[in-house]
């Protein structure tokens, strides 16, 4: 538990800069870094980064490469220029809800699908493409550095809560066979804190600047944010769960891999930055 909480407080002093800087290269460059190890895992999980396997070593360097490539194309594209941050990431994230919906139907039981290590590897480079373009975009939009650390504070508020809630309260499984700890009233718990820390959040603008606030927006804003963290999470407990593996990585100690950390971020990003287009949260 200390190590972990070590892990957590320097992810913490990693964040405060990156979201004070976040209309500069720093974000787009984090999120290659993020995208790049992201996929090295997953093909880590699935086999392709053997030694003896050159070939496929070599083409899970080629798609880190592309995964990484693709924020800083979007920061590059989309800086300053609206039609940028509106249209360039539209075609990645319908993508990224495709994939979302398919690794869904894997928690869910809906359906049974064949992954083979190619496509798993596919997969995982368009589902976290997704989330690192959205990001930046997010960071172009208007508010952008108001907006943004919702993807991250309303991930880990929801994560918290969930894991208090279910320790205090839970009785009922939420679906055992791909996370056995995870209960429905800690998942409850975290989907009203979330939405209650949004609320909060937007209190605390509105007292520290001159903005407007759009409350109702900001708090359904947190509750669909929160279910769609909890399967992205469930999503990444999935795909370990088909592998039979604990964590993704060891890079966090006391966490695992970058997926294990980012997994509801990585879920949250595009659906936050579709959300940003539609609402109006301040002005």
């Amino acid at each position: 538990m200390l190590k972990r909480i070590i892990t957590g407080a320097v992810l913490v002093l990693i964040l405060v800069p990156a979201l004070i800087y976040y209309n500069t290269p720093a974000t787009p460059i984090l999120w290659a870094l993020i995208a790049a190890i992201s996929v090295w895992e997953t093909a880590g999980c699935v086999g392709l980064t053997d030694a003896a396997d050159t070939k496929g070593r070599g083409l899970t360097v080629l798609l880190c490469a592309l995964g990484a490539a693709f924020p800083v194309v979007q920061y590059v594209v989309g800086g300053g220029s609206e039609v940028g941050v509106k249209y360039a990431p539209i075609l990645l994230v319908a993508a990224f809800l495709a994939v979302y919906l398919l690794y869904a139907c894997g928690v869910f039981g809906f359906i049974k699908p064949n992954l083979s290590p190619l496509s798993e590897l596919f997969l995982m480079l368009v589902y976290v493409s997704a989330a690192s373009v959205s990001v930046v975009a997010i960071t172009q939009s208007a508010y952008g550095g108001l907006i943004l650390p919702i993807v991250f504070l309303g991930s880990w508020i929801t994560d918290s809560f969930a894991f208090f809630c279910g320790s205090f309260f839970g009785k009922h499984k939420l679906i055992p066979k791909i996370s056995p700890k995870k209960t429905v009233e800690g998942s409850i718990g975290g989907v009203v804190f979330c939405g209650i820390f949004c609320a909060v959040y937007g209190f605390v603008i509105d007292s520290v600047t001159e903005l407007s606030v759009n409350y109702v927006a900001l708090l359904i804003t947190g509750l669909l944010l929160s279910v769609v963290s909890q399967i992205g999470d469930l999503n990444a407990s999935y795909i370990k769960r088909e592998h039979g593996i604990k964590d993704f990585g060891s890079i966090f100690p006391g966490h695992g891999g970058m997926l294990d950390r980012f997994d509801s971020v990585i879920a949250s990003a595009p659906f936050l930055y579709v959300l940003s287009r539609f609402c109006t949260y301040f002005s």
